[in-house]
């Protein structure tokens, strides 16, 4: 394919568009209108599609030759003022590509780029450029599994992916450019017919050309891709090396580099998870949002509104059935299962019905969050960081006058589950052999490491009790912990000691005497073990200690009225 080919300006439904001369014959022709209707013309292969743009590949008519196509979505008058003002994606990266290429930097050919607007704002925007294939992103590629018997072939294509990248991100810093977007889902993999690999930079919109790119914007872009590389530590280290060996000034003080790039990364990763736990409550590519005067319906769509309506209509309007069952009905909360087919197999949804009662509550949550909306965030929040909880379908705020009147919040129903005291006290209050005192030791261990991961991302449930963990027993001796009662969850830059002790306090007084204070020490070791909490333990011993004699032990079993019982 022609990388210096000329161009042609041409005008096509109302569209400007700059095309290259080869094609101007098959572009833009009906490239347009199948794009927008890709689901129903086999000319359309759709790779990705979100509330932002729609990604495809696109049989050129005539042709045996397939492009590559992005259309980017105009999402309402705030995009078209903004493009009034600012270059719009479309031509921001075609701009860039051709930079690139300038530049000496392998890139996709542009072939086309077709803009409508009106009164200068841009309605719609579409980019055509040379398609990859086969071609996979360099995440997907890395994370494919080693195949057995082919171990070494593995391992030695790892080592020259992760030398070209270096090459490659070198050089682009090189050439004067500051990426911004520079993540291993932008980079392709392209194998030739001869196993030769080739990576190829893409989503060129955001780069910024600088001349000379400082060492900030450098330590930003690396910390980006760190975060995206499904590596090894030896590789990461390995691809700074190389990468070093092309930034003169980024080597001469490379540990120092090094520590700003993991420090970054990790201001990086907490702002992409806040970023993502906040899309539970607004329109995105995962979750829907209605609203309207009387109430506010958020729901995830992995699951299809036909089944969030049927699980409604059977919790409105079936309280009676055989399909629901009310496990708590208080004044203000109600508490129920209900069961529907779904996919040819039973699916149990747990419904959280809470009531604002009186004037003052209602304008209390007007101003501020309910429970039930704090759990909704919580549990994705805990998904995002890969932290087991039960999934939440849908959550329903109603209002009158503007004041909130009840919410609804369905989650998933952990079938076979029991709370960790419950399973705690029937699987261990008898210990007669040795099998069951090694079963004992690993349950503990792997209950700790549950805890210890939670308290490793930087995430504090300040209701830590027992109740509010589910423990569900799999195949080998294995168990899965849910974390439930969301609503008091916070998302921190890090954990106090005051935090850490209170939750391992909320533990220790809320599990029964069977777990002796032998027990109670190995879950605090296999806990602390690894970590800067090893180092305080003596401390962290007194301050449970005090914690858990101030706590009502008595409905869990437990008592520390004496000297042995005060800590794990």
């Amino acid at each position: 394919m022609n990388r210096n080919q000329p161009y042609r300006t041409i005008r096509h439904n109302q569209m400007h568009w700059i095309v290259a001369e080869e094609y101007t014959s098959v572009l833009p022709g009906e490239l347009v209108e199948k794009v927008k209707h890709a689901a129903v013309h086999s000319e359309c292969k759709v790779i990705r599609e979100n509330n932002v743009r729609v990604s495809l590949l696109f049989s050129l008519p005539g042709r045996k030759e397939v492009v590559f196509v992005k259309r980017y979505k105009c999402r309402g008058l705030m995009d078209s003022v903004k493009y009034f003002i600012f270059t719009s994606k479309a031509s921001a990266e075609w701009r860039n590509i051709q930079r690139f290429l300038r530049k000496g930097i392998q890139v996709a050919v542009p072939l086309a780029k077709g803009e409508k607007r009106r009164f200068h704002c841009v309605l719609d925007s579409y980019l055509v450029t040379e398609a990859f294939t086969p071609a996979v992103s360099l995440n997907s590629y890395l994370g494919k599994q080693v195949r057995a018997g082919d171990v070494a072939g593995a391992l030695e294509k790892r080592k020259t992916i992760i030398k070209k990248l270096a090459l490659l991100v070198g050089k682009i810093h090189s050439a004067g450019f500051f990426y911004r977007d520079l993540h291993a889902g932008n980079i392709v993999v392209v194998e030739g017919d001869k196993g030769e690999l080739q990576l190829y930079p893409i989503d060129l919109h955001k780069a910024w050309y600088l001349g000379k790119v400082p060492r900030r914007m450098c330590i930003r872009d690396l910390a980006q891709l760190k975060n995206s590389l499904p590596a090894s530590r030896t590789e990461q280290v390995r691809f700074l090396r190389e990468y070093a060996g092309r930034n003169l000034y980024f080597g001469k003080e490379f540990k120092v580099n090094a520590r700003c790039i993991e420090k970054k990364a990790d201001a990086l990763r907490d702002v992409h998870l806040r970023s993502r736990t906040k899309r539970c409550v607004i329109n995105s590519s995962e979750f829907a949002v209605k609203k309207d005067g009387t109430q506010s319906f958020y729901h995830n769509k992995i699951y299809p509104e036909k089944l969030l309506a049927e699980i409604l209509e059977k919790y409105t309007h079936a309280a009676k059935s055989s399909d629901r069952t009310v496990l708590k009905k208080t004044f203000k909360e109600t508490v129920s299962v209900i069961t529907i087919s779904h996919n040819k197999r039973e699916l149990k949804v747990l419904a959280k019905e809470s009531r604002c009662t009186g004037i003052l509550n209602r304008l209390r949550y007007v101003f501020f969050q309910s429970r039930a909306r704090k759990y909704w965030i919580a549990a994705r929040g805990l998904t995002v960081r890969g932290v087991s909880t039960p999934h939440a379908l849908a959550l329903i705020e109603k209002r009158s006058l503007g004041m909130p009147t009840e919410n609804i919040l369905f989650t998933e129903f952990i079938d076979h589950a029991c709370e960790l005291n419950e399973f705690v006290i029937k699987s261990f209050r008898e210990i007669t052999t040795p099998d069951e005192k090694n079963r004992k030791a690993r349950f503990i261990k792997d209950c700790a490491h549950a805890i210890k991961d939670l308290h490793e991302k930087n995430i504090y449930h300040a209701d830590l009790k027992s109740n509010n963990i589910l423990v569900k027993e799999e195949s080998g001796n294995t168990w899965k912990f849910y974390f439930i009662d969301l609503d008091r969850v916070a998302f921190r830059r890090s954990l106090s000691f005051s935090q850490r002790s209170n939750n391992l306090a909320q533990i220790n007084a809320s599990i029964a005497e069977c777990i002796n204070p032998s027990d109670r020490l190995k879950f605090f070791k296999a806990y602390a073990n690894g970590t800067p909490v090893m180092k305080q333990k003596k401390r962290f011993y007194r301050r449970i200690r005090e914690i858990s004699r101030r706590k009502i032990t008595q409905p869990y079993g437990v008592s520390f009225t004496s000297p042995e019982r005060n800590i794990f």
